[in-house]
């Protein structure tokens, strides 16, 4: 009977499931957005990493490492890119909210990048944890020459996203050097730059006339700043003059109804009024640069009947269609 009895209990012990020592990790992927060029200054994102350990036996520590590489559109930390094609975008990867760290990996050390520590303290016996941490992601402004697409970078396997782990009794092993236990992670850096445009204008000012027997000049100016290849075209409005059109603006006396004939043309020589493309006006086309384009208004009053004195003025709405 004892026999027996001893006979189980080494069956019992040598049939008892041993757990494995495992660490995972998981991390999120970056979306930037719609990016507009020619009006964004920059954008910030954050995303974040989780740990996992389970099976260790022991309350010993474990020193987990994120190692993140350039990515698949670029070689380089010192930015990273993000491609559309051959266009491509700059953006970084960090491991503090002030941009200081760049996240690197222990393949990158000539970058001053540096691979990211998560340290997990395990509970007494058969112990698991687990720890999230942020990282952020920042696209610098100035980047004026972009093109509308999608921008992408992929992060797959062990040279551009990989956790190692390992754990330790004394002294935790450096992240540069640890190899153990390479686990390769997969995620996606993306931003989708779109067409925008900003228009400003300067106001036109014929100054001080008497009698109007011979013509006045002037002009203004639009700043117009679009996506770097996307065309656009501008139209003058007839104005705010009662029975003004595109073909023929009237400027009204201030507290009156008087008028002051003028038109606005595209040209120094006064040749192509500009307006919405009726009455022998034509609209202005260009494509965008990423920057800021000036393009001047000429205005001119021809020689006409003179009114009464007073200000005249008159409302022109400029419309940008891109």
């Amino acid at each position: 009977m004892t026999r027996l009895a001893l006979f189980i209990a080494l069956m019992l012990l040598s049939i008892a499931p041993v757990r494995a020592q495992v660490c995972t990790a998981s991390i999120s992927s970056i979306n930037f957005g719609s990016i507009a060029p020619a009006t964004s200054s920059s954008a910030s994102v954050s995303g974040s990493v989780t740990v996992t350990c389970t099976g260790f036996v022991l309350n010993l520590p474990v020193r987990a490492c994120i190692n993140i590489g350039t990515g698949t559109a670029g070689a380089s930390y010192a930015p990273r890119l993000a491609a559309n094609g051959a266009n491509t975008l700059q953006y970084n990867l960090y491991a503090d909210t002030t941009g200081s760290t760049v996240w690197g990996s222990r393949h990158s050390a000539s970058y001053g990048a540096v691979a990211v520590d998560i340290p997990l303290t395990l509970a007494l016996g058969i112990a698991s944890g687990s720890r999230t941490i942020p990282f952020y992601a920042r696209m610098p402004a100035g980047q004026t020459s972009l093109v509308a697409g999608v921008y992408t970078s992929t992060f797959s396997g062990a040279t551009q996203a990989e956790m190692t782990y390992q754990q330790y009794l004394l002294s935790a092993p450096s992240c540069s050097t640890l190899t153990p236990n390479s686990n390769p992670l997969s995620f996606t850096v993306s931003a989708t730059v779109i067409n925008d445009c900003t228009l400003a204008a300067t106001n036109i000012n014929f100054g001080t006339a008497g009698v109007l027997n011979s013509a006045l000049s002037a002009s203004g100016t639009l700043s117009v700043a679009c996506t770097s290849d996307d065309p656009y075209s501008i139209a003058l409005s007839a104005g705010s003059g009662s029975g003004a059109s595109v073909a023929d603006r009237r400027m009204t006396k201030a507290g009156g109804s008087e008028q002051v004939r003028y038109q606005l043309y595209q040209n120094a020589a006064f040749t192509t009024p500009w307006g919405d493309g009726t009455g022998g006006t034509a609209t202005v086309a260009g494509t965008g640069t990423g920057a800021s384009q000036a393009i001047t208004v000429y205005a001119r009053v021809l020689p006409q009947a003179t009114p009464s004195a007073g200000n005249y003025m008159d409302t022109i709405v400029a419309t940008i269609t891109y």
